[in-house]
């Protein structure tokens, strides 16, 4: 049945969609915010849909009281309609509508990144008009492939795909489209991704607003791979007069020594894996050693803190992850590691016991004249820090 119903949907669905966009196409802007407000009221007041998360996240992320969160929460709902009717309008609008309704800036900076003949990788994210980018550059004579996920609605995907090519811009697949998407940049054309995607542990950890997330690293090492540079782009909306389609500088692949798979995985970035990161396994023997030269307190301590950074997880709590990022303690590597939970288990033994399997062994073999020359108290070092 439930097939069923979708399948009648599917198809009403994307009526509606064209419904809108047609309207939207010749709608004055008047009728386009009276719209967007009424819906906006329906959605943000009525249904309440997704409110106390956009709310708590407004809160986390910007510092406000949950007073100006809300507040903002709804103009973020209406601007974001207002966007929506602009973009639905181009399966309709002709190319004289929307060249006159787009300023551009900064279009030096994308032929400069195709004058080497390696093809661009312009990056973007689900902000803004970002639908409306592509369409300028193809009517402009700048070939451009965009890079989509496909709709789950089969009718809305097709609809879609429409709206994207009429005016001369191409699209592939995000999870079949490889070969086509090198096979663009080779052929010195302009290769379209939206990077503001989560992208979990295979993501590179990155500040934004006050909290880490993951980004993705696919533009990078298609970069790294085909010597493609990447381009930087927003178009900002302006409804009192020209949108404005800003090109930033583009960013080249540089020239490294590193190895590959640590420069395709931003291991070797500072608080980054063998660059800082921190690792629970480590901690362990790190307790185990004050333990050792009789540290018992500081011991103790540095346990709770090691039992706190083995309780983080990027899915569930407990994860016992591999490494976490050196400065904000964001687990950021493989879960459910062995020798970061053995080495937890052993290092809680050695603080509730006094005892240190194996290591007691080994030390108690050890020669005496050996024994003699340790330095078993503390002192400082010109860098700072107890050391022993």
């Amino acid at each position: 049945m439930k097939t069923l119903i979708k399948k009648l949907c599917n198809p009403v669905l994307a009526w509606l969609l064209d419904f809108l966009a047609r309207n939207c196409s010749s709608m004055p802007l008047s009728r386009k915010k009276k719209l967007a407000q009424l819906l906006t009221f329906i959605a943000w007041r009525l249904i309440r849909l997704r409110r106390a998360e956009v709310i708590a996240s407004l809160q986390l992320h910007l510092d406000l009281t949950k007073s100006e969160a809300e507040k903002l929460g709804e103009k973020v709902y209406r601007h974001f309609l207002l966007n929506a009717f602009e973009m639905a309008s181009l399966a309709y609008i002709s190319r004289e509508s929307l060249l006159a309704c787009i300023q551009i800036e900064g279009l030096d900076n994308l032929d400069a990144a195709l004058a080497g003949n390696r093809g661009a990788i312009i990056v973007s994210g689900h902000f803004g008009l970002w639908e409306m980018m592509p369409h300028w550059l193809a009517i402009n004579g700048y070939p451009v492939c965009t890079v989509v996920r496909r709709q789950n609605n089969p009718h809305v995907d097709a609809w879609m795909e429409n709206m994207r090519r009429r005016l001369g811009g191409r699209t592939t697949d995000s999870g079949f489209g490889i070969r086509e998407i090198l096979r663009s940049l080779r052929q010195g054309e302009i290769l379209a991704l939206m990077v503001d995607q989560d992208n979990g542990k295979q993501g590179i950890f990155v500040p934004f607003f006050r909290r880490y997330a993951s980004a993705p690293t696919g533009p990078a090492q298609l970069s790294l791979k085909t010597g493609a540079p990447v381009v930087p782009l927003f178009m900002f909306p302006n409804y009192n007069g020209r949108h404005l389609f800003k090109i930033y500088p583009p960013i080249f692949p540089g020239e490294s020594s590193w190895r590959e798979y640590y420069r395709s995985r931003n291991l070797n970035l500072p608080h980054q894996y063998h660059n800082g990161g921190i690792w629970p396994m480590v901690g362990g023997f790190h307790v185990a050693a004050l333990v050792r030269h009789h540290w018992q307190e500081e011991a103790e301590r540095l346990l709770v803190r090691l039992a706190t950074a083995n309780q983080q997880g990027l899915h569930a709590p407990w994860e016992f992850n591999e490494w976490m990022h050196g400065e904000s303690g964001h687990p950021m590597g493989y879960a459910h590691q062995a020798w970061s939970a053995a080495m937890f288990l052993y290092a809680e033994h050695a603080v509730a016991t006094g005892k240190l399997p194996l290591f007691d062994t080994l030390l108690a073999a050890k020669p005496a004249s050996a024994v003699a020359v340790e330095e078993n108290h503390p002192y400082t070092h010109p860098g700072g820090g107890v050391v022993g």
